[in-house]
């Protein structure tokens, strides 16, 4: 099965290029097939010139997207341009380990499961040297959506899933967590959670702040009143 992986970008030039190294160097490890889209949001830094130059050795296709900003509607354009019978999304800054990519797709090629998290918060996962305020905030997002999904991990911006999840799925382009989003949303019969060792980002500055924050309590209001209002 091929696989299509969205990775969105703001300002990422310090961790592309590794990044890119890192997915192909797994893929042809483990004799799979994977294109990388590249969704940046006209970066300064001109990541998406950065990007641009890699296809000359790598799968990749680059969109730039001049007059839009937003990585849950970076990843739902992305989703549009993947070509994959599975697609992943994962961040550029090296916070989700590639190496783990593998674990996550191969339940969706043996037919075991239709959408495969990497969990930082099942047995085997864990995170290293993040801020102890993005640690609470993530506990207690993850508390807040409790009447949403049982997944121990539901805000992990590091999932795979089948293509057909998210065919004729509307998806909002509000806030970070557009994978919460899908499992309210999606078209899956299972859900399955891989360990996962989230590490901070060394290079660059994170894109949270207080108006995401916001977006997102406000998406996962928006969720709620879908699931059991229906509106």
């Amino acid at each position: 099965m091929y696989t299509s992986i969205v990775i969105p970008t703001f300002n990422e030039v310090q961790n592309l290029h590794k990044i890119i190294e890192t997915i192909f160097n797994v893929f042809r490890k483990n004799n799979l097939k994977v294109e990388v889209l590249i969704v940046d949001d006209n970066s300064p830094d001109r990541t998406w010139h950065v990007a641009e130059k890699l296809k000359d050795n790598y799968n990749i296709r680059v969109l730039r997207r001049v007059d839009k900003r937003g990585l849950s509607s970076a990843v739902i354009d992305g989703f549009k341009l993947a070509n994959g019978e599975i697609i992943g999304v994962m961040d550029a800054d090296l916070s989700h380990p590639p190496e783990k990519i593998p674990d996550l797709i191969k339940p969706i090629m043996s037919g075991e499961s239709d959408y495969v998290i990497g969990s930082r918060y099942i047995k085997g996962g864990g995170i290293v040297n993040w801020p102890l305020l993005r640690r609470f905030s993530s506990k207690t997002a993850g508390i807040l959506v409790s009447g949403l999904t049982k997944v121990k991990d539901p805000m992990s911006g590091f999932f795979f899933l089948k293509k057909d999840v998210i065919e004729g799925v509307n998806l909002s382009p509000k806030g970070f967590k557009i994978g919460l989003e899908i499992l309210v949303k999606g078209n899956y019969k299972s859900v399955k959670e891989i360990p996962i060792i989230f590490t901070n980002r060394k290079h660059g500055v994170s894109k949270l702040n207080l108006s995401v924050i916001t977006d997102d309590f406000a998406h996962i209001s928006r969720l709620y009143l879908l699931k059991y209002l229906g509106i």
